[in-house]
């Protein structure tokens, strides 16, 4: 037969130890969080983006070279509209250039794209930049 409990309260008295660490492992990760969006707001004063490109590889296609590359923003502050200009160079003669934008570079983070060469940049000085950015 179902016993029927006419006490509103039917919890034990003293709370599971179970609780008790979840209690405490949130409380943590809640202080950790504070703790860290507070020292990035006082801290990070970046007020511009810091761009650097970097070439990660060479591919060969039908219509050309293809150029794999990465902007790295060491800056805590975005930039859209990255433009980012590839020069093929031999010695000081620019031989060929080729531009294309990225919608944005996060801060602290890196973005990857693609510039076309007709020539083959093998033995060549290759270079990739950024030349221009919109503030978001």
């Amino acid at each position: 037969m179902t016993k029927i409990s006419n006490d509103k309260n039917i919890e034990p008295g003293a709370p599971h130890w179970i609780e008790w660490i979840t209690g405490a492992v949130s409380g943590i990760i809640v202080l950790v969080v504070i703790v860290w969006i507070g020292k990035d707001g006082v801290m990070d004063r970046d007020t511009s983006p810091n761009l650097h490109g970097n070439v990660v590889r060479t591919e060969e296609r039908s219509d050309g070279f293809q150029v794999l590359f990465e902007i790295h923003n060491d800056s805590s502050a975005t930039a859209s509209q990255v433009k980012i200009r590839g020069e093929l160079r031999e010695r000081a003669l620019v031989l060929e250039s080729s531009e294309t934008v990225l919608d944005f570079v996060p801060g602290h983070s890196k973005v990857g794209g693609g510039l076309i060469f007709q020539q083959n940049p093998a033995g060549k000085d290759l270079k990739v930049r950024a030349t221009a950015f919109d503030e978001p």
